[in-house]
């Protein structure tokens, strides 16, 4: 796979219809030549047990989840085979979205965790082929435009 881009975030405060989001965006793949090399678009969801009064994870809630989503990020990402796109927290869940390189070996690695008798948060993840990139597009736009998310 070609060396991806550095990565560089941006953070964006918007809405999910009339629900308040928080999105970070790895804007550096808007330009990255090698989309070829990572095909597959990976969403893992994780749903949040503390909420606040508008819906968003309490501070208490983002450390586990946090602590999740480091779980889920040194095994999916180990050896290069996944890059971060974005982090959408809305509505009681943080949605991870990656781009993989080897499907097989992310699916492997998920259902692992999947399968440990102890869970930190309910999450379960999808992964597509999108050779266009057509599933990413929404997240690496939204920098670009001044609309909520549908």
């Amino acid at each position: 796979m070609r060396e991806p881009p550095a990565p560089f975030y941006t953070l964006i405060n918007t809405g999910l219809g009339e629900d308040p989001a928080v999105v970070v965006v790895n804007t550096a793949l808007r330009s990255y030549a090698g989309r070829d090399a990572i095909p597959w678009h990976l969403r893992i969801g994780i749903a949040c047990r503390g909420l606040g009064d508008n819906g968003t994870p309490t501070p208490e809630e983002l450390e586990v989840v946090t602590c999740l989503e480091g779980l889920l990020e040194s095994s999916i990402g180990a050896d290069g085979n996944a890059v971060f796109l974005a982090r959408i927290t809305a509505r009681g869940e943080r949605v991870l979205l990656y781009r993989v390189d080897d499907p097989e070996q992310a699916n492997d690695r998920l259902q692992q965790l999947l399968a440990a008798p102890v869970q930190l948060r309910e999450w379960e993840f999808q992964m597509e082929y999108d050779r266009d990139w057509t599933l990413a597009q929404p997240e690496l736009d939204l920098p670009l435009q001044d609309f909520r998310l549908n």
